[in-house]
Protein backbone atom coordinates (compact mmCIF):
# COMPACT_ATOMS: atom_id res chain seq x y z
CA UNK A 1 0.00 0.00 0.00
CA UNK A 2 1.28 3.28 -0.88
CA UNK A 3 -0.19 6.71 0.63
CA UNK A 4 0.79 10.25 -0.57
CA UNK A 5 -0.10 13.59 0.86
CA UNK A 6 -2.17 15.45 -1.84
CA UNK A 7 -2.70 18.19 0.52
CA UNK A 8 -0.64 20.72 -0.96
CA UNK A 9 -1.95 20.16 -4.39
CA UNK A 10 -5.71 20.45 -2.95
CA UNK A 11 -4.92 23.84 -1.08
CA UNK A 12 -3.23 25.37 -4.26
CA UNK A 13 -6.35 23.66 -6.29
CA UNK A 14 -8.27 25.71 -4.27
CA UNK A 15 -6.52 28.92 -4.27
CA UNK A 16 -6.43 28.68 -8.01
CA UNK A 17 -10.04 28.54 -8.25
CA UNK A 18 -10.65 31.20 -5.77
CA UNK A 19 -8.44 33.58 -7.56
CA UNK A 20 -9.76 32.98 -10.76
CA UNK A 21 -13.69 33.37 -9.82
CA UNK A 22 -12.87 36.22 -7.05
CA UNK A 23 -11.67 40.01 -7.14
CA UNK A 24 -8.45 40.55 -5.25
CA UNK A 25 -9.29 44.17 -3.57
CA UNK A 26 -12.55 43.10 -2.43
CA UNK A 27 -13.15 39.54 -2.17
CA UNK A 28 -16.48 39.88 -3.86
CA UNK A 29 -17.29 37.28 -6.85
CA UNK A 30 -15.90 38.53 -10.33
CA UNK A 31 -17.71 39.52 -13.53
CA UNK A 32 -17.05 35.94 -14.69
CA UNK A 33 -18.37 34.07 -11.49
CA UNK A 34 -21.18 36.24 -11.65
CA UNK A 35 -22.25 36.31 -15.47
CA UNK A 36 -22.63 32.20 -14.31
CA UNK A 37 -25.06 32.88 -11.34
CA UNK A 38 -26.79 35.26 -13.42
CA UNK A 39 -27.25 32.85 -15.94
CA UNK A 40 -28.13 30.32 -14.08
CA UNK A 41 -30.87 32.91 -12.07
CA UNK A 42 -32.20 33.53 -15.86
CA UNK A 43 -32.44 29.66 -16.56
CA UNK A 44 -34.15 29.54 -12.84
CA UNK A 45 -37.15 32.25 -13.67
CA UNK A 46 -37.81 30.90 -17.02
CA UNK A 47 -38.37 27.39 -15.52
CA UNK A 48 -41.07 29.16 -12.72
CA UNK A 49 -38.55 29.27 -10.47
CA UNK A 50 -38.70 33.27 -9.97
CA UNK A 51 -38.72 36.25 -9.84
CA UNK A 52 -35.06 37.04 -8.80
CA UNK A 53 -33.79 40.65 -9.53
CA UNK A 54 -30.57 42.44 -10.41
CA UNK A 55 -28.76 45.51 -8.78
CA UNK A 56 -26.55 47.61 -11.25
CA UNK A 57 -24.54 49.95 -9.06
CA UNK A 58 -22.30 52.42 -9.95
CA UNK A 59 -19.95 54.92 -7.97
CA UNK A 60 -20.98 58.31 -8.68
CA UNK A 61 -17.47 60.02 -7.04
CA UNK A 62 -15.00 57.58 -7.09
CA UNK A 63 -12.88 58.71 -9.70
CA UNK A 64 -12.82 62.24 -8.07
CA UNK A 65 -11.58 60.25 -4.85
CA UNK A 66 -8.91 58.45 -6.86
CA UNK A 67 -7.69 61.41 -8.94
CA UNK A 68 -6.96 63.26 -5.61
CA UNK A 69 -6.16 60.84 -2.95
CA UNK A 70 -4.35 58.40 -5.19
CA UNK A 71 -5.40 54.34 -6.13
CA UNK A 72 -4.22 53.48 -2.43
CA UNK A 73 -7.58 55.70 -1.58
CA UNK A 74 -9.55 54.50 -4.28
CA UNK A 75 -8.50 51.06 -2.99
CA UNK A 76 -10.26 51.21 0.55
CA UNK A 77 -12.89 53.37 -0.80
CA UNK A 78 -14.15 49.94 -2.91
CA UNK A 79 -13.73 48.27 0.28
CA UNK A 80 -15.46 50.44 2.03
CA UNK A 81 -18.91 50.24 -0.19
CA UNK A 82 -18.08 46.88 -0.22
CA UNK A 83 -18.73 46.41 3.51
CA UNK A 84 -22.06 48.73 3.31
CA UNK A 85 -23.21 46.32 0.22
CA UNK A 86 -22.88 43.20 2.46
CA UNK A 87 -24.58 45.27 5.55
CA UNK A 88 -27.68 46.14 3.48
CA UNK A 89 -28.89 43.11 1.50
CA UNK A 90 -30.23 39.70 2.21
CA UNK A 91 -27.29 37.20 3.55
CA UNK A 92 -28.39 34.85 0.64
CA UNK A 93 -27.56 37.90 -2.30
CA UNK A 94 -24.96 37.46 -4.41
CA UNK A 95 -22.70 40.57 -4.64
CA UNK A 96 -19.93 41.09 -7.22
CA UNK A 97 -17.20 43.70 -8.21
CA UNK A 98 -18.43 43.72 -11.98
CA UNK A 99 -15.24 46.24 -12.21
CA UNK A 100 -13.60 49.36 -11.57
CA UNK A 101 -16.28 50.84 -9.59
CA UNK A 102 -19.09 48.88 -10.69
CA UNK A 103 -21.05 46.06 -8.48
CA UNK A 104 -23.95 44.18 -9.22
CA UNK A 105 -26.30 41.97 -6.56
CA UNK A 106 -28.34 39.18 -7.67
CA UNK A 107 -31.26 38.68 -5.22
CA UNK A 108 -33.03 35.29 -5.86
CA UNK A 109 -36.29 35.06 -5.16
CA UNK A 110 -37.10 38.92 -5.06
CA UNK A 111 -39.62 41.02 -6.84
CA UNK A 112 -38.66 44.02 -8.37
CA UNK A 113 -40.01 46.27 -6.19
CA UNK A 114 -38.61 44.53 -3.33
CA UNK A 115 -35.55 45.22 -4.87
CA UNK A 116 -35.72 48.31 -5.20
CA UNK A 117 -36.40 49.29 -1.69
CA UNK A 118 -33.26 47.71 -0.77
CA UNK A 119 -31.53 49.61 -3.35
CA UNK A 120 -32.91 52.68 -1.82
CA UNK A 121 -31.51 51.79 1.61
CA UNK A 122 -28.16 50.88 -0.07
CA UNK A 123 -28.66 54.94 -2.02
CA UNK A 124 -29.29 56.05 1.49
CA UNK A 125 -26.17 54.14 3.32
CA UNK A 126 -23.75 55.49 0.95
CA UNK A 127 -24.69 58.58 0.87
CA UNK A 128 -24.74 58.92 4.52
CA UNK A 129 -21.26 57.76 4.43
CA UNK A 130 -18.53 59.52 4.99
CA UNK A 131 -14.85 58.53 3.03
CA UNK A 132 -12.02 59.95 5.62
CA UNK A 133 -8.83 59.81 4.08
CA UNK A 134 -5.79 61.77 5.47
CA UNK A 135 -7.78 64.41 7.35
CA UNK A 136 -10.37 64.99 4.66
CA UNK A 137 -13.65 63.48 4.18
CA UNK A 138 -15.59 63.05 1.57
CA UNK A 139 -19.21 61.93 0.64
CA UNK A 140 -19.93 59.80 -1.82
CA UNK A 141 -23.09 59.12 -3.88
CA UNK A 142 -24.34 55.99 -5.80
CA UNK A 143 -26.79 55.18 -8.75
CA UNK A 144 -28.42 52.03 -8.92
CA UNK A 145 -30.53 50.38 -11.64
CA UNK A 146 -33.27 47.77 -10.88
CA UNK A 147 -34.22 44.90 -13.10
CA UNK A 148 -36.74 41.78 -12.66
CA UNK A 149 -35.76 38.64 -14.14
CA UNK A 150 -38.63 37.14 -14.98
CA UNK A 151 -39.40 34.22 -17.19
CA UNK A 152 -39.15 36.28 -20.79
CA UNK A 153 -35.78 37.45 -20.05
CA UNK A 154 -33.72 36.72 -23.26
CA UNK A 155 -30.36 36.31 -21.95
CA UNK A 156 -27.73 37.34 -19.75
CA UNK A 157 -26.16 40.03 -22.28
CA UNK A 158 -29.42 41.68 -22.20
CA UNK A 159 -30.09 41.33 -18.40
CA UNK A 160 -27.17 43.44 -17.70
CA UNK A 161 -27.73 46.18 -20.56
CA UNK A 162 -30.94 46.54 -19.19
CA UNK A 163 -29.31 47.08 -15.57
CA UNK A 164 -27.32 49.23 -16.69
CA UNK A 165 -29.62 51.29 -18.87
CA UNK A 166 -31.62 51.55 -15.46
CA UNK A 167 -28.70 52.71 -14.03
CA UNK A 168 -27.71 55.88 -15.74
CA UNK A 169 -31.44 56.85 -15.89
CA UNK A 170 -31.13 57.09 -12.27
CA UNK A 171 -27.77 58.76 -12.78
CA UNK A 172 -29.55 61.66 -14.36
CA UNK A 173 -32.30 61.80 -12.28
Amino acid sequence: VVFRDVTKERRLKHALSYQASHDALTGLINRREFDIRLEAAVSSARAGRGPHALLYIDLDQFKVVNDTCGHTAGDRLLRDVTTLLQQHVRSGDTIARLGGDEFGVLMEHCTAEYAGRIADTIRLAVREYRFNWEGSASSVGTSIGVVEISSDCESVASLLSAADIACYAAKDA
